[in-house]
C-alpha cells in the first residue's frame, strides 16, 4: 500500500510513456473457443441510470455472445477517480473502464510505463457494427486521442452550460427570460427581482440563482465557464506551454468573475454548503428560480418533477454574455477504455463497440455519439437536444489535459469553495490556488 500511495503522490511527476500496442490481429486475447469469460467494467451511474441504459444492454450483448459475462462494477462518482488511481497503480482495475475526457485523461494515463490504456486505431479501422455504425465516424472520438493514438471509443455525450429557469415563477415576478442571458449585470438584476419572501414571514421563499458552494467533483464543472467568458481560466485560453509561470489563477479577470459568482451567491442564493444535486433539487421544487445546467440535469429533473411541470415550466435561456465577449462552453464525453492488463482485449472491445450501436445508444439518457440514435434521441428529450445546439453556437474549450490537472483539480475547488462560502476572500483565495498550483507545476 506504501507503494500504491508513493505512487499516487507521484502522479504529476509520470512522464508520457511510449503507448502499449493493441490491435485486433495481434493481442493476446486468451479466450478458447466456447470459453465462458468475465469482464469486468467500472462506472459511477445511478442505480436509475444502470437499469435504463447498462444493465438492458449488457443482457443483449450477454444473449449474443453468450461466452461472455460483463460483471458491472458501481463505485460512487465522488470516489470513483480517486479509487481509479489506486487500482491502476496498484494493476488492479478493470478490464474496461470508463473515463472523463474533461477530467484529466493524461493523469490516469500515464500512471503506468507504457500506459494505461490500450490504442484502439487498429481495432476500429474500418470496423462496421451489424446495424451499419462505422466507429471511425462516432462523435467526439478525437477527444479520446493521445499522441495521435485513440486510447478509448467516446459512448455518450454531454454539453454545459445553459441557464434554465421556471416559466411560471418568471411570469409571477414580472422578469423577461431575455433578462437572463443580455448580460451579467441584467441576470443579476432579474435573480435579484426573482429573490422573494412570498409570505412575508422574514424568510426567502424563493432565490433566484443557485450554483455549487461545496468544493468536491462538479463545482469547477460550474464556474470554469464564468471565468472563460471574463478573460481568465487556468492557463492563457487553457493553452500550452503548461508551466508554472504561465498560471493565471489569481488573475484580475478570475477575482472579479468569483466575486461577480459570490454577489449572485450571497445577495440572490441559498446560504450555506451545497451541491449541483442539492441545486437541482431546489429548483425542483420550485425554490430556486434560475441556475446553469447541463445536458445531464435534465433526466435528474424529470425523476424530481411531476411530468406537468417537467414538460411545461422549464425554460433554456442562453448562457448570459459579458459584454460583447461570446460565450465559452464546453462539450465533453464519457468514454469507455480498455486496460493494457486485460486479458481478453478482443471480446473487451467487442463489448464496447456494441455500446456504441443503434441499439445500445437509443437507451442512453444522455445525448448518444451513434449519429442515427442521435435523431430518435432529440425526438423523445427536447432539452438535451435543444441545450446541445445552444452549446455549439459558442467557442467551446477544455480544462488542460495534462498529467498534474487531478492536483489542480482539487485545488480549484478547495479553492472556489473558500471563496463562494467566505472562508477567506476571494482574492486571498485565489492567491492561495495560484501558489498551491504553481508548486505543482514547479516540481
Amino acid at each position: 500500500m506504501k507503494k500504491v500511495l508513493k505512487m499516487l503522490g507521484l502522479l504529476a511527476l509520470v512522464p508520457c510513456c511510449l503507448f502499449a500496442n493493441g490491435s485486433a490481429e495481434s493481442s493476446q486475447s486468451g479466450a478458447k473457443t466456447g470459453q465462458k469469460i468475465t469482464l469486468d467494467w467500472t462506472f459511477w451511474a445511478s442505480e436509475k441510470e444502470l437499469d435504463l441504459f447498462c444493465r438492458p444492454a449488457i443482457a443483449e450483448f450477454e444473449k449474443e455472445n453468450p461466452n461472455i459475462h460483463i460483471n458491472l462494477i458501481f463505485i460512487q462518482n465522488t470516489d470513483y477517480f480517486k479509487q481509479l488511481a489506486v487500482d491502476i497503480a496498484a494493476n488492479n482495475e478493470a478490464d474496461i473502464i470508463t473515463l472523463d475526457t474533461g477530467d484529466g485523461l493524461s493523469a490516469y494515463y500515464n500512471i503506468r510505463k507504457g500506459g494505461s490504456f490500450l490504442p484502439l486505431e487498429n481495432y476500429l479501422k474500418g470496423y462496421v457494427l451489424d446495424d451499419g455504425t462505422k466507429l471511425e465516424d462516432v462523435d467526439l472520438i478525437d477527444s479520446v486521442k493521445k499522441d495521435g493514438h485513440v486510447v478509448a471509443l467516446p459512448w455518450f455525450t454531454f454539453a454545459a452550460p445553459v441557464t434554465i429557469y421556471r416559466k411560471s415563477l418568471l411570469q409571477e415576478a414580472g422578469v423577461d427570460s431575455a433578462e437572463l442571458s443580455k448580460s451579467w449585470d441584467s441576470y443579476y438584476k432579474a435573480c435579484k427581482k426573482l429573490t422573494q419572501d412570498k409570505n412575508g414571514d422574514g424568510k426567502t421563499d424563493v432565490y433566484g440563482f443557485s450554483h455549487q458552494t461545496e468544493g468536491s467533483v462538479l463545482l469547477r464543472w460550474w464556474t470554469m465557464h464564468w471565468l472563460w467568458e471574463n478573460g481568465g481560466g487556468i492557463f492563457p485560453k487553457e493553452e500550452g506551454p503548461y508551466t508554472a509561470d504561465r498560471l493565471i489563477w489569481n488573475s484580475p479577470e478570475n477575482v472579479a468573475a468569483c466575486e461577480y459568482l459570490k454577489k449572485m451567491i450571497t445577495e440572490c442564493g441559498p446560504s450555506g454548503k451545497y451541491t449541483v444535486n442539492d441545486a437541482l433539487n431546489m429548483f425542483a421544487n420550485g425554490s430556486v428560480a434560475t441556475m446553469q445546467a447541463t445536458t445531464w440535469c435534465f433526466a435528474n429533473l424529470k425523476a424530481m418533477m411531476d411530468e406537468n411541470s417537467y414538460n411545461n415550466d422549464i425554460g433554456l435561456a442562453y448562457f448570459p454574455n459579458n459584454g460583447e465577449k461570446t460565450p465559452v462552453n464546453v462539450t465533453w464525453g464519457n468514454p469507455l477504455a480498455i486496460s493494457t492488463n486485460c486479458k481478453h482485449p478482443d471480446e473487451a472491445f467487442k463489448f464496447i463497440a456494441f455500446m456504441h450501436g443503434k441499439y445500445a445508444q437509443s437507451l442512453q439518457t444522455n445525448v448518444p455519439v451513434n449519429r442515427e440514435a442521435r435523431m430518435e434521441y432529440a425526438k423523445k428529450n427536447p432539452y438535451q437536444a435543444k441545450t446541445l445546439d445552444m452549446v455549439l453556437e459558442g467557442e467551446l474549450r477544455q480544462v488542460p489535459d495534462i498529467v498534474q490537472w487531478r492536483e489542480l483539480d482539487n485545488i480549484v475547488n478547495k479553492s472556489c469553495e473558500d471563496a463562494f462560502l467566505g472562508t477567506k476572500s476571494v482574492k486571498d483565495a485565489l492567491d492561495w490556488g495560484q501558489k498551491e498550483m504553481q508548486a505543482v507545476m514547479s516540481r
